[in-house]
């Protein structure tokens, strides 16, 4: 019977700026190294994933500090690109979105080269029964998502040449709505302008059956007809939390998925990153009300934290 139980991290956003906004990225590096010391214990855990927004600015420094802490991990793992991962557009320092692909990218040899095009995507068995997909959603424009021509050509063919396969797909943005601010006018980056396209596509390939994402900072389970969509929190923002995800085939051929939260700090500073993200989602002018909700929906309901389903 096959079995596959790994770790989704996102939005880490270790930075140079130290806390700021909503963030307590100051305190992000140490976060994410307890975790990998946690996780170097679970001998349960067949690899890690990480969707995007390891950085914040894409400083050298940044890039220094994730890179001591992810080689201390004794687990394969797999990387794709947030908006926070490449320089501004008028940057003149800082990664840029080819150079993270260089780095964290196993198939970079294979991606496009120009400036503008996406090269963070790529395809990995990670069990002879499961194909991790991950696809680079990031644009230089602004912090919003989509999927260019050729790869969007690419991730087609794969689907096609993975028919037999349960296939995971990665994307730092969300593909559908998972929160009211989605449909603000001045907030709709959250969301991949690419989803609906996404959608169909991932209708047309019932073995696609679970998408993992980041980018909102909200905690989020779906089921979009047979297929999970789950959203994971942020490191670095209230809840300070990561997924563990364990799959398991069926005698029927059917899996069954199990999902877990996990929080990564103290009470204490639980609560610091609560009022914090009250306070500067306030600072932006939202209404307590609002902001009290939003905040709510980053924790997620129990069943968004901690659930199952069979796909």
């Amino acid at each position: 019977m096959t079995t596959l139980n790994f770790a989704q991290i996102s939005d880490i956003h270790i930075s140079v700026l130290g806390d700021h906004h909503d963030m307590l990225s100051g305190q992000s590096a140490g976060f994410f190294s307890n975790i990998v010391s946690k996780i170097n214990r679970d001998d349960t855990l067949d690899f890690v994933l990480i969707t995007g927004d390891l950085l914040d600015t894409a400083q050298q420094w940044e890039v220094e500090q994730f890179q001591q802490i992810i080689d201390t991990l004794n687990k394969p793992y797999y990387i794709i690109p947030g908006n926070h991962d490449r320089r501004d557009k008028d940057a003149a320092e800082g990664l840029t979105r080819y150079q993270f692909a260089q780095q964290f990218n196993p198939q970079v040899s294979t991606r496009p080269t120009q400036p503008d095009a996406q090269a963070g995507y790529w395809s990995i068995a990670v069990n002879p029964s499961v194909q991790l997909v991950g696809l680079d959603s990031i644009r230089d424009a602004d912090w919003g998502g989509q999927i260019d021509a050729a790869q969007m050509a690419w991730l087609k063919q794969e689907l096609k040449n993975n028919v037999d396969k349960l296939i995971i797909v990665a994307v730092h943005h969300p593909l559908h709505k998972i929160a009211p601010i989605d449909s603000h006018p001045d907030w709709l980056n959250f969301v991949c302008d690419s989803g609906p396209e996404l959608l169909a596509l991932f209708d047309d390939h019932p073995q696609v059956k679970l998408v993992l994402t980041g980018h909102h900072h909200q905690t989020k389970a779906d089921m979009l007809g047979q297929r999970l969509h789950l959203a994971c929190p942020s490191l670095a923002i209230y809840p300070c939390a990561y997924r563990t995800i364990r799959l398991e085939q069926q005698p029927d051929g059917d899996w069954q998925v199990e999902w877990q939260l996990h929080h990564t700090t103290d009470e204490a500073t639980l609560a610091v990153a609560f009022e914090t993200m009250l306070e500067s989602w306030q600072k932006v002018g939202f209404g307590i009300d609002f902001v009290e909700e939003y905040v709510l929906l980053a924790l997620g309901t129990p069943h968004d934290g901690d659930g199952t389903a069979v796909l």
